[in-house]
């Protein structure tokens, strides 16, 4: 009797331990054209440049510094070798400009996007904005972009 217990125990552990099923296939991979702009909108483009920084989850982050009112950067990405993706900015008073006379209207806002091919999938206006974008093999249902009102200022 014992030895007909120990081989139902044996038999329903074995059961309980089967494979299963296989683990899902990896995604296939999807590039994307992942275009990040800034621009100053409002006032002070002409006063005012920005700190850039952006990066993606492959990359450190990267700074770049614009003296114009805009700045963009494209770039084409693999999913799922990459799977995220940013872009943020402050905005900085332009060499030889008086910073009185630059934040004498306040401080500018900036617009940020994020597209992926012609969608605009992120998009962020402040003080200091922040997109970020999760790539995917089928990313969310962006619309298409409709540009910031630029600050009117001269872009050097």
């Amino acid at each position: 009797m014992r030895r007909v217990v120990a081989v139902a125990a044996l038999a329903a552990t074995v059961a309980g331990c089967s494979a299963g099923p296989p683990p899902a296939p990896d995604p296939d991979p999807v590039e994307h054209v992942v275009t990040l702009t800034v621009e100053v909108v409002g006032g002070g483009g002409g006063l005012f440049g920005m700190a850039v920084t952006w990066g993606h989850s492959r990359l450190e982050t990267q700074s770049a510094t614009s003296l114009t009112w805009a700045w963009s950067h494209a770039v084409t990405l693999r999913y799922p070798d990459v799977e995220r993706v940013w872009v943020s900015a402050t905005p900085q008073v332009r060499p030889g400009v008086d910073e009185r006379l630059a934040y004498a209207g306040g401080t500018p806002t900036l617009h940020c996007t994020i597209l992926f091919g012609d969608r605009l999938v992120q998009d962020q206006s402040s003080i200091s904005p922040t997109c970020e974008a999760n790539l995917s093999a089928s990313p969310p249902a962006g619309r298409a972009p409709t540009p910031a009102r630029p600050s009117g200022g001269t872009a050097d």
